[in-house]
């Protein structure tokens, strides 16, 4: 599983999903920071893992627990291709964008295409 496909996953599902540093302003809308993670290559097969850092307007905190819930729900529609090996991490405001986040954390495995004859 890819990025990409990760990305469109969810973008299809009517989440909005950005990259490292794209999103700008504050949070007014929950919205989903894609963030390819660790890579660990063992023999042939790489695990790659993926954290979803999940923001949430701070004025609306009373529901940011079922938008968890979905993005979760959401996500395990790709498993056992894809699997949550680290469930949501602390809450935190971040003052920056006026926002509460926490990280979800992924891992997918693939054939890699090193360590191969």
């Amino acid at each position: 599983m890819t990025w990409q496909e990760i990305f469109l996953h969810l973008t299809d599902a009517g989440f909005d999903v950005y990259s490292m540093g794209q999103h700008e302003g504050k949070c007014t809308t929950p919205y989903i920071v894609l963030k390819s993670d660790i890579s660990r290559i063992q023999q042939s097969v790489e695990g790659q893992w993926y954290k979803l850092l999940l923001y949430f307007p701070a004025d609306r905190y009373s529901q940011f627990e079922e938008y968890i819930d979905t993005v979760k729900i959401r996500m395990n529609e790709l498993y056992p291709i894809m699997k949550l090996v680290d469930d949501q991490q602390p809450h935190y405001l971040d003052d920056e964008v006026e926002a509460y986040t926490t990280g979800l954390y992924y891992l997918t495995a693939r054939v890699s295409k090193i360590n191969r004859l």
